[in-house]
């Protein structure tokens, strides 16, 4: 800079308005940069300003090999050499991504800058082998933390009535780093696919069961403000008794349903207005390719979806003409096991971590 005494207030103004990856080659200035430029102030000034415009997303995909690769918006595929093994995205939230694998394990991590955290286990946790457990990922606003939130059961495997007498609720908090169990959830959790939670609006959901006569299916919603659980309406048309054997999930920072229908045909709902019924809007699918559709990604631009099927490939669907192709990146896996989506930020998953330096 050629002017040392420029106002703090300025500079941050001056460098919020750069891409993520450009303040890492700026915090190599020199120590004032680097101090400057890893402060939660900075940090959250520079995520607030590319927020206001539209964030494209980037892909994060787990191959069966367990190598994790991520997928930019100009298609340029990296590979992440990360510790350990992982089989599932959890969920991801202002740029941070939750990862987590089959004993437990779970990791906080910011692909672009590569900050990782352990997330370490809950010593409130039910016996894994004796239970079974699903988890969330998301931002509570009104402190400023992250939350990770896991639902964890026996199985009483009752063929006639709900399967759980209790659904344990542990949330984590980043800022702290302590867990603590919450009040027990209403619903019963037991549903046939132990999906990740998704997080929209500042809650946490999931397809549950409600307790109510004859069981019916529901979206239940968990807030991270207030921790508590409440219902978010479901489309119109859906089966109410059968709901809960669809797939949940965020698409383009919408909650979306997938419901496969018995000939194979595949519903996508979106929600396009948060908590309104009927903005529940619906793509379909027709059955002309091999595979059940699982999981939907993202939008590509106004007329194509990226969806993983059953078969663990990456399909694209062209919503105007009913089209379905292979997505091919050329450096990318061609079997994916899961994937998510994320935006780019400077985010840390450790508190205070440069501060601390």
């Amino acid at each position: 800079m050629k002017n040392p005494n420029l106002p703090q207030e300025i500079m941050i103004e001056i460098f919020s308005r750069l891409p993520t990856k450009s303040i890492g080659k700026c915090r190599c200035l020199s120590k004032r940069h680097r101090s400057l430029l890893s402060t939660p102030q900075f940090i959250k000034t520079h995520f607030t300003t590319h927020k206001t415009h539209h964030q494209e997303e980037h892909l994060i995909l787990i191959t069966p090999s367990h190598s994790i690769t991520t997928i930019n918006n100009d298609a340029v595929s990296t590979k992440l050499d990360l510790p350990n093994t992982w089989t599932n995205v959890v969920g991801s939230c202002n740029g941070l991504v939750l990862l987590a694998n089959e004993e437990g394990e779970k990791l906080l991590m910011n692909p672009i800058t590569l900050q990782q955290l352990e997330i370490p286990n809950s010593p409130l946790a039910l016996n894994r082998y004796e239970s079974f457990s699903m988890h969330g990922f998301g931002y509570d606003s009104s402190t400023d933390d992250y939350k990770i939130v896991t639902l964890s059961y026996y199985n009483s495997d009752n063929e006639y009535e709900p399967d759980c007498d209790d659904i344990f609720v542990d949330v984590y908090s980043v800022k702290t780093g302590v867990w603590k169990r919450v009040d027990s959830s209403p619903y019963d959790h037991a549903v046939p696919h132990l999906s990740s939670g998704s997080f929209v609006n500042g809650a946490i959901h999931w397809l549950a069961s409600s307790p109510e006569s004859g069981y019916p299916s529901v979206i239940a919603a968990f807030d991270l403000a207030n921790e508590l659980f409440d219902e978010i309406p479901a489309p119109i048309g859906v089966d109410a008794q059968k709901f809960v054997f669809n797939m949940l999930m965020v698409v383009d920072g919408c909650l979306c349903m997938i419901d496969v229908r018995r000939n194979g045909a595949t519903d996508i709902w979106v929600m396009k207005e948060y908590g309104l019924r009927e903005s529940w809007s619906k793509i379909s699918v027709e059955r002309d390719y091999e595979w059940d559709i699982v999981k939907a990604l993202c939008f590509i631009g106004d007329e194509e979806v990226v969806l993983v099927t059953e078969q663990e490939s990456l399909v694209v669907h062209n919503m105007k003409d009913g089209s379905l192709k292979d997505m091919i990146v050329d450096g990318a896996p061609a079997t994916v096991i899961d994937g998510g989506t994320f935006v780019e930020s400077l985010v840390c998953p450790v508190v205070d971590a440069f501060n601390n330096a």
